[in-house]
């Protein structure tokens, strides 16, 4: 769920929810100013105008964001009865300075001021109902008190809203990954999938907490997806396809009621991922040596698939190593890692190492695991890393030794701390994602190998 954008087009439910009506498909900005001339008067004073457009902008733009029709199997974004919606009246004809005040505004939307989805600005007459939102008769009278539409909106949607400006117009597709997500799948989508699950058993505590939310879809991942398809009637597969995704959707943003003007909100941090958006030529930074080393490791089993250095610079080398992995795998040929890039990269690395046994052998480099290890997460994978990092202590004392149990507790992440600081890997201090692995993996093969030569030998390698 990123943040929103405006779609190009709206398709429109001529009726109630479950009435057999037709659809029509609206420009975003024509479907506003039909809204606008059915709900309000022309001869309105233009701050009150724009104040109920603004409106009326913002609540259609909440059930596109939050899927509200789709996410329950509906084919279409919004209805025209304002029962359950607004006033749309197909084939009507538009008032011209309606029409003026859109095309100025139709790229903005109220929200409040820490969250990022379209406030659902309620509003009414304000003479035959009463709702708690924009009064639009009142906010007549308050542009007659020469109030901006501004201030009007404030007035009744509280001081802590903002508007949001300038708003990309895009096509927009169904949030809903094109294939089903399952046990050992790994991204971006996995982990909102995490988050929202977490945030559902608030409500619903039978539902079991995952942790780590990592992006990696493990037994406990399973197991609450399991617990929510028994909770709301799916079939209990433990996979996230369509329906289950689309279930999740709606029932988290019912606990969040995201549908309503005091809804609980959606922050930037709720949204974002430790999966980076879109790398290219000229970035640089943890995510590129992150793609770096998956490409450099498939390298070694798909010969079609060119090694890129770990530098973690993208330059032309690496953009040509990006481009045979998407050639290889039927993708776009871009060089660019976007979205699909990154996802198919990381579950082609997960494949290959899925037959590694985690089982620490004195001088054996193992791969990154495929999780990012923090504190809480237990496995043969911390096992091996509390080997790497007690010899590589016996070099660098400030690196404490720890007690090689596989259990990533305090000690296990002042280890990690240590390591990082000493060789400035980049990242959270406290956890090891691939670089970090990569770095570790390294230095403890160069002392590892360098401790079994005689005095005085040189050991074959340039030491790093």
């Amino acid at each position: 769920m990123p943040k929103p954008r405006i779609p190009e087009q709206i398709v429109v439910h001529l009726g109630a929810p479950d009435s057999d009506a037709m659809n029509v498909t609206e420009s975003f900005a024509d479907y506003i100013k039909n809204v606008a001339s059915s709900e309000i008067y022309p001869t309105w004073p233009e701050e009150a105008l724009r104040a109920n457009i603004m409106a009326q902008i913002s609540v259609a733009l909440n059930r596109v964001y939050t899927e509200f029709y789709r996410s329950r199997g509906y084919n279409f974004d919004i209805t025209n009865s304002p029962a359950y919606d607004q006033t749309y009246v197909y084939g009507r004809d538009i008032f011209g300075n309606i029409s003026e005040i859109v095309d100025e505004i139709f790229d903005s939307y109220i929200r409040r001021e820490e969250f990022i989805e379209p406030l659902f600005a309620t509003f009414c007459d304000g003479v035959e109902v009463s709702c708690n939102g924009l009064s639009q008769w009142g906010s007549v009278t308050l542009a007659n008190q020469g109030l901006d539409y501004f201030s009007i909106l404030k007035n009744y949607y509280g001081d802590d809203i903002v508007l949001e400006r300038n708003v990309p117009v895009e096509n927009i597709p169904s949030s809903a990954p094109s294939v089903t997500l399952q046990e050992g799948d790994t991204g971006r989508d996995v982990e909102l999938i995490q988050r929202k699950l977490n945030r559902i058993s608030t409500n619903y505590p039978g539902i079991p907490k995952i942790y780590p939310v990592d992006g990696f879809f493990d037994k406990s991942t399973t197991d609450a997806v399991k617990k929510f398809q028994e909770v709301f009637g799916l079939d209990q597969d433990g996979l996230v396809g369509r329906a289950t995704w689309n279930q999740i959707q709606f029932i988290y943003n019912a606990v969040k009621k995201l549908y309503t003007v005091n809804s609980e909100g959606i922050r930037v941090t709720d949204v974002q991922t430790r999966f980076t958006d879109t790398l290219s030529e000229g970035s640089s930074g943890e995510g590129v040596l992150t793609i770096q080393y998956y490409l450099s490791y498939i390298a070694l089993f798909v010969p079609t698939v060119v090694e890129a250095a770990m530098d973690g610079s993208f330059g032309p080398a690496t953009a040509n190593a990006t481009r045979s992995f998407q050639r290889t795998y039927g993708l776009p040929e871009t060089g660019v890692v976007d979205r699909a890039t990154w996802d198919r990269m990381e579950n082609v690395y997960y494949e290959i190492i899925s037959q590694i046994d985690y089982e620490f052998i004195g001088g054996r480099i193992l791969p990154f695991p495929g999780r990012v290890l923090r504190e809480g997460i237990e496995g043969n994978d911390v096992r091996v890393l509390q080997e790497y990092l007690n010899l590589i202590s016996e070099s660098y004392p400030e690196i404490p030794r720890v007690n090689v149990d596989g259990i990533f507790g305090p000690s296990t992440a002042e280890q990690v701390s240590q390591f990082k600081r000493i060789f400035d890997i980049p990242g959270a201090p406290d956890r090891v994602n691939a670089p970090a692995w990569n770095a570790i993996a390294n230095i403890y093969d160069d002392l590892y190998t360098g401790g079994s030569v005689n005095d005085g030998q040189f050991p074959g390698y340039n030491i790093s």
